[in-house]
């Protein structure tokens, strides 16, 4: 019997650019193999989706295929850039910086404001692939690096990250902003996360990551601190940019807060909404859609705090030079474990998993070990395939 447990594969350094190896360019070819092959997957499946939910009716055209993906939130985006915030209480809750893009898009492409959206997706899931290979290729080398993308890419909730939603823009503002941080390129990092901020309120906590970064790259001692310092006070400013059109264009420089209140966003102390989702469990059956949406999301936080923990304890443990990323993850997790939404507490807390980077990449590592790397894979793009055709269904369970 194959054992499991692997020694992990030595960190390997960053490998000079030669004609043979440039990183760029590797972390472009990894990018375009995994897009490719997530989209024609999750085309396939699409287009087969109708057949759990349309009968014996005829087939969709692949424009209905691309509408089944514009459900719930990202149907919201697109009403935004068409028609404003003006059009109901709840619907500053969504941030600026992806409506905004599809609204600049829309007059230069064909169809409507959905085709936008989507290329925008597309655009920014190809951008996010290429900046984790390249971040994971930095800190673990290119074998991890490869496998941390198709993992993403076969992430159970992976499919957010091609259809009108705002996962893949913020997940390559997110990661570019730690890569830039990383390499000690701090404006370029203060930009990024000023621009992550403006997708979404999350991105204001990526201070934290890039504060502990920097202060590590000082030496931890102020009197080593430079003017480039000055760049973590711009992550912010994405959220202080909207904050200032919510007090003039809807009154109150906190409407976006007030708007989540619609949609019964709460903050509970932290793990409170991880255990009220387990207690929702309670009087259902193993079927019923409440338990499933438990396991959903309060077993993908569970298996996501265990693999944080290998980050820090274990063979696979990151170095101390790498803590900026074991807070990030950190912070991500904590967050997603006090935050209660509507009927469902965690309520779209499997998705949001997704920007735990550290947990993809000691993943990555652990699949070093081949029966590992494919069970990952196998379970986590046949899951994924059920959830898409469940989303698609128009079903709340996943949205």
């Amino acid at each position: 019997m194959t054992a499991l447990a692997v020694a992990p594969e030595p960190d390997l350094d960053l490998l000079p650019e030669t004609p043979l190896y440039r990183p760029w360019r590797a972390a472009g070819l990894a990018a375009l193999a995994v897009w490719s092959v997530s989209v024609v997957v999750q085309v396939m499946v699409s287009g087969l989706a109708w057949l759990t939910y349309k009968g014996n009716g005829p087939a969709p055209d692949l424009w209905s295929v691309a509408l089944a993906w514009n459900g719930w939130d990202a149907g919201h985006y697109v009403s935004i850039a068409e028609s404003g915030y003006h059009l109901g209480p709840g619907y500053p809750a969504f941030f600026p910086l992806y409506p905004v893009l599809i609204h600049v898009l829309d007059p230069v492409l064909p169809g409507s404001g959905v085709v936008s959206a989507l290329v925008i997706a597309h655009l920014a899931a190809f951008g996010a692939l290429a900046l984790l290979y390249r971040l994971a290729d930095h800190e673990f080398g290119p074998r991890v690096a490869q496998r941390a993308a198709w993992y993403l890419a076969a992430f159970p909730m992976g499919f957010f990250l091609l259809i009108g939603y705002n996962e893949s823009l913020f997940l390559l503002l997110m990661v570019g902003a730690l890569y830039a941080g990383r390499r000690g390129h701090w404006w370029v990092a203060g930009t990024l996360g000023a621009f992550s901020s403006a997708t979404r309120l999350f991105g204001v906590l990526l201070i934290l990551p890039l504060a502990v970064e920097y202060l590590r790259q000082t030496g931890w001692r102020v009197s080593r601190v430079r003017a480039d310092v000055l760049s973590l006070a711009l992550v912010p400013l994405g959220v202080a940019a909207y904050s200032l059109y919510c007090l003039i264009e809807l009154g109150s420089p906190v409407q976006f807060s007030i708007a989540q209140d619609e949609w019964g966003r709460r903050y509970t102390f932290p793990g409170g909404a991880w255990v009220s989702s387990i207690a929702q469990i309670a009087g259902h059956g193993p079927l019923d859609k409440a338990t499933l949406g438990a396991v959903v999301d309060a077993g993908t936080i569970l298996v996501a705090v265990v693999l944080l923990i290998l980050c820090v304890k274990g063979p696979y443990k990151f170095r101390p030079d790498q803590r900026y990323l074991v807070v990030q993850a950190g912070i991500t997790l904590v967050m997603l474990m006090s935050t209660e939404v509507g009927g469902r507490s965690m309520q779209s807390a499997a998705r949001y998993a997704m920007e735990a980077v550290a947990i993809f990449l000691v993943l990555a590592r652990i699949g070093a070990n081949q029966t590992v790397d494919r069970a990952v894979l196998v379970f986590g793009a046949a899951l994924q395939a059920v959830l898409l055709v469940v989303f698609m269904a128009g079903t709340f369970l996943v949205a």
